[in-house]
């Protein structure tokens, strides 16, 4: 994995999955059920377009899903217990779009 692959998984991977979402919580003012899900669905698409963007464009190794699944780790330390849902997200849906992006390769 280069420098380059690297740089670009860390800075989609911070910016998809830290400032975003808690920007949004911050400045959200309706319900928690709505926030709840509509961070679940930011997640979801998070971890699958990093991880497609980055095996279609840049390289395809299968270190591309797993740090992206390393960096949102600390997501533990947000959310408790409730971010074990959301790292199990991440992790489906980035082997999903690993999956996806050998399709066109």
């Amino acid at each position: 994995m280069d420098k380059r692959t690297l740089f670009y998984n860390f800075a989609l991977s911070i910016g998809l999955y830290y400032l975003i979402p808690l920007l949004f919580i911050k400045y959200y003012n309706g319900a928690s059920d709505k926030a709840g899900f509509t961070l679940i669905l930011m997640y979801t698409f998070s971890s699958f377009a990093i991880t497609l963007l980055i095996s279609y464009f840049c390289e395809r190794k299968i270190y591309t899903p797993i740090l992206s699944i390393i960096i949102s780790l600390p997501l533990l330390l947000i959310f408790n217990t409730s971010a074990i849902v959301v790292i199990i997200i991440i992790v489906v849906f980035s082997f999903i779009s690993y999956l996806i992006s050998g399709l066109f390769t």
